[in-house]
């Protein structure tokens, strides 16, 4: 964690502590990634396998990232450390044009799962690119802002309404 922050921000969506959002990401990035890869065979070996299960790993990327994003927006809004953050606001809404991506592009395929190519593709690659940078952002919430992390970790939590001591990075 950063040394600008002596501890972690707290979580305020959580399970016995545990936060929930870092618990429901991984499944919509997977799922998503997972249809650019599925999209990128079908173009390759043109069976049809590969598209219908495209289309599949697009439902469960919206249903599970939606989930995830109430997480995030529930963390975003409830944390005071994260609402201060620009790089969270930006996570936010990287997320909700990922969501809306994916929403276009499974709406594409809905009469004939086989019209993947070329704007599904296309879709699911600027999907992609952009979880990776959320992805980004969001370690470097958690790692070095200590977004989501508890309290008691890097030694006694610190007051946010006082202003932080300067670090010097040399």
């Amino acid at each position: 964690m950063d040394p600008v922050y002596p501890a972690g921000s707290g979580t305020k969506a959580a399970v016995r502590r545990h936060p929930i959002h870092p618990m429901l990401v991984s499944l919509p990035i997977a799922f998503l990634i997972g249809a650019l890869l599925s999209d990128i065979a079908f173009a390759l070996l043109e069976n049809t396998f590969w598209a219908e299960a495209s289309f599949w790993l697009l439902a469960a990327g919206l249903a599970g990232g939606v989930l995830a994003g109430l997480s995030g927006l529930i963390e975003l809004l409830g944390v005071k450390r994260a609402r201060r953050l620009p790089m969270a606001w930006l996570h936010g809404i990287i997320n909700l044009i990922v969501l809306g991506l994916a929403c276009v592009n499974f709406f594409l395929r809905m009469d004939d799962m086989l019209d993947v190519l070329p704007l599904g593709l296309g879709l699911s690659v600027v999907t992609g690119a952009l979880l990776g940078v959320s992805g980004w952002l969001g370690g470097e919430m958690t790692f070095r802002h200590g977004i989501g992390v508890s309290e008691q970790v890097g030694g006694f939590a610190h007051d946010e309404s006082k202003p932080r001591p300067h670090v010097h990075q040399g």
